[in-house]
């Protein structure tokens, strides 16, 4: 039997109400010629039963025997990958039907093209579009800016703009990971650490100014119910990136973003109580930080936070 074109990795941790969409929005693909890997991270045979009973071919499903956390899950299922081209596809998002359809021919036309993407819808926990935000959200990573097509030297908008939405709205090359580092540090922030690998060497990427993907916001997503964790992994991998010689044109910017998530990391500090920590990482925000907008901001909710943690 000869390898599919492309493999959807579907990583999962107990969300079976959402997986079940996620999976169905997959086999809806009007584009046929992938394998589905679902890489479950929890001990529950719950995901398990459900897999097996559906009749795809196409889907494989595999667990960890221990919980690896979202970027080493997925990088297992990227292990296993028989594609030559990865989607990743998480279990509380959702694709269009033409997702596959519309990307994965650009890939097979340019293979100078390491990763294809697209712009992409905001939807709460029961689905429901949201155009206001979604167009907020495409003004934020500044892709309304982006002319469709084959861009060079992306470095920019990948590693300040974060114009690239790897987890959900891209397909990459498999390629883009062989003999590269994967640090099981770059935890919830893999998807960044992936756009870099996409991107770094000059490769050129192709953006498709459509929303071909829906992203869900809920209480459970991972960017909401664990913000300390994923600071943590955010600092970690921007400072990983910072410290690369091909975004040392960017450097300012760059140091202002880490400047941001050690901000964001001393305001939950000061939020718990964890003064001595929440000041430390306060000075270190304010050494990286050189927008005014941005010291600002946190100078202020910084004092408020000091305030609120005195009056208790």
């Amino acid at each position: 039997m000869s390898e599919p074109t492309v493999t959807v990795v579907v990583p999962t941790y107990q969300r079976l109400h959402y997986l079940k969409e996620a999976l169905a929005s997959a086999l809806a693909q009007t584009y046929h010629d992938f394998e589905l890997i679902v890489s479950d991270d929890s001990s529950s045979d719950e995901i398990a039963n459900y897999v097996a009973s559906l009749t795809d071919p196409r889907i494989r499903y595999r667990r960890n025997a221990e919980n690896l956390g979202i970027a080493m899950n997925n990088y297992a299922a990227f292990s296993e990958a028989g594609g030559k081209y990865i989607a990743n596809l998480h279990d509380d998002d959702a694709w269009e039907p033409d997702f596959l359809a519309t990307l994965v021919p650009i890939l097979e036309a340019d293979p100078e093209v390491a990763v294809a993407f697209s712009d992409h819808y905001i939807m709460d926990e029961n689905g429901k579009l949201s155009l206001e935000r979604s167009h907020r959200n495409t003004r934020f990573f500044k892709r309304e800016r982006l002319k469709p097509g084959r861009h060079q030297n992306f470095i920019k908008s990948m590693a300040v703009d974060l114009a690239i939405p790897m987890v959900m709205a891209a397909v990459f090359r498999r390629s883009i990971l062989k003999n590269e580092e994967y640090p099981p540090r770059v935890g919830g922030s893999y998807d960044y650490w992936l756009a870099f690998l996409a991107v770094k060497g000059s490769k050129k990427v192709f953006y498709v100014p459509r929303r071909l993907t829906r992203y869900r916001i809920h209480p459970q997503s991972g960017s909401m119910a664990h913000g300390m964790r994923n600071l943590r992994d955010s600092i970690y991998t921007r400072n990983k990136i910072l410290a690369e010689p091909e975004v040392a044109p960017y450097k300012r910017e760059l140091r202002n973003g880490l400047g941001i998530s050690y901000g964001k990391m001393a305001l939950l500090c000061l939020d718990r109580h964890s003064f001595w920590r929440g000041k430390i990482f306060l000075k270190k925000a304010f050494s990286l930080l050189n927008r005014p907008k941005n010291i600002l901001a946190l100078a202020v909710n910084a004092s408020l936070a000091l305030c609120k943690g005195m009056k208790r």
